[in-house]
């Protein structure tokens, strides 16, 4: 008896996620649309860099960095880097997830050239500030973003 139960069981049990397996695979359009990833976006990380007076401050070593800190240590990983024009203006660009170890580092590789030695700074990228410039793909890319920050270096003493 408890043999003819559990078959019995058994059919019922298998008929029935055979049908709800059916009718959560299929769509209306005949389009499945499997999606894997992480979502993502586009960044510019961008702004000027000036002096205590508000001069620019031109040839500044520039650094989009993943900086994490574990129990292993610090480790760092350079996203993208560049220099400041005539003008102290930097432009950066990132490509991934928001994530709260990304920092701008900001150092002054020509000594005394271009107003003076500066003390070198690391900026948080607060990505809750970028603004929308560029549409996504309504899935993992969700657009372009832009996010620009100004920074006054200090002169080293």
């Amino acid at each position: 008896m408890k043999v003819r139960l559990n078959r019995w069981y058994n059919a019922v049990l298998t008929t029935l996620l055979s049908v709800l397996g059916y009718g959560c695979s299929s769509s209306y359009d005949d389009t499945i649309i499997c999606l894997y990833g992480t979502p993502s976006a586009d960044y510019i990380l961008k702004g000027q860099v000036t002096d205590e007076a508000g001069m620019p401050v031109k040839n500044i070593q520039t650094s989009a960095k993943m900086i994490s800190k574990t129990e292993a240590g610090v480790y760092t990983g350079e996203i993208s880097s560049g220099q400041t024009d005539e003008s102290g203006r930097y432009e950066l660009k990132y490509e991934g997830m928001a994530r709260s170890d990304v920092k701008i580092v900001l150092e002054d590789i020509d000594g005394e050239a271009n107003g003076g030695e500066f003390l070198s700074d690391t900026l948080d990228v607060d990505f809750n500030k970028a603004v929308k410039v560029g549409e996504g793909d309504n899935h993992w890319y969700s657009g372009k973003y832009e996010l620009t920050t100004d920074v006054k270096l200090k002169k080293k003493q």
